[in-house]
């Protein structure tokens, strides 16, 4: 299931520590006001293109992009090259809700002139046929329930009104040479650090991203964890602070994101009785942030 990460404690604490400039960071994507989508066949969970979910604001015109979009474009770009999938770059004004009929700006990997299209979010099914990708649309309004509130239009658009498969949220990724060498999702919890492990219910999303992997050229695909707290612990020594993240939680209040021991799992594929690989996440240990400059284990 995706999740629009508008707040996280681990991503606001690279974005300081990069000022804001992921240039100078192997890691990308801690900026959370874009989203990059895998989106999967439902049948066996092979990604069949990538998608920019890209919230701007009002006012803003949406067929210019400043240095840091293009920055983010090209390394989107990159990325579907490396898994040799088609890129679909979505730009329209943050609102709650969007409908068939709403015009939206959209650039894809056959636009070689680099500039975006106006069109109706109704006509994003002939572009995606260009590409031999099947896709139907429902004739609705979007309904925005309760559970929505860190979800973006986009996303509510695609699950009430477009047919195409299922969709992953692309967290992190971490890249070396202009390539990928390894995807993270993030996972955070109330649940007791050394009790927490990867949910069941999320083997659908980890079998979307693996596979992804797979087409990146079966690069590494681990799972970061921090535990999650309702308020600071007492008598936390000042030099700690930098390490629990406040954050305002959409109708819960303010609660912290403890991050400086992260608990990793890397995503090993399995086979099983369905004859196709599935995900299983294997320990491999934490890593404390407070004495390293690494922020994740690797190979």
């Amino acid at each position: 299931m995706m999740e629009r990460y508008k707040d996280n404690g681990l991503c606001d604490f690279l974005k300081e520590r990069y000022k804001n400039n992921e240039e100078n960071s192997e890691i990308k994507f801690f900026d959370t006001d874009k989203s990059l989508l895998v989106v999967a066949s439902k049948k066996d969970s092979v990604p069949i293109c990538l998608i920019i979910d890209d919230r701007i604001e009002k006012g803003t015109d949406a067929s210019l992009l400043s240095g840091n979009e293009k920055y983010y474009g090209n390394e989107c770009y990159k990325i579907a090259q490396q898994a040799k999938l088609p890129l679909f770059w979505v730009r329209y004004v943050d609102c709650e809700i969007l409908e068939n009929s709403d015009y939206v700006y959209l650039w894809h990997s056959n636009n070689k002139k680099g500039t975006f299209e106006r069109i109706q979010l109704r006509t994003m099914i002939d572009k995606f046929a260009e590409y031999g990708i099947k896709a139907k649309l429902e004739n609705r309004t979007p309904q925005k329930s309760k559970n929505d509130s860190l979800s973006s239009a986009f996303h509510i658009w695609q699950r009430e009104c477009l047919r195409i498969g299922i969709f992953a949220d692309i967290d992190l990724i971490r890249m070396h040479d202009n390539e990928v060498v390894e995807l993270i999702e993030l996972k955070r919890s109330y649940i007791d650090f050394n009790k927490w492990n990867p949910y069941n219910a999320d083997i659908n999303n980890f079998a979307i991203l693996s596979n992804f992997c797979n087409k990146l050229g079966d690069v590494d695909f681990h799972i970061v964890f921090n535990t999650q707290l309702n308020e600071l612990p007492r008598g936390l020594d000042t030099t700690l602070l930098m390490y629990y993240r406040m954050i305002q939680k959409h109708d819960k209040g303010i609660y912290y994101d403890k991050i400086d021991i992260l608990k990793i799992y890397q995503i090993e594929r399995r086979e099983n009785i369905y004859y196709y690989p599935l995900p299983y996440p294997v320990l491999l240990g934490t890593i404390k942030i407070l004495v390293s400059k690494k922020f994740f284990v690797k190979k």
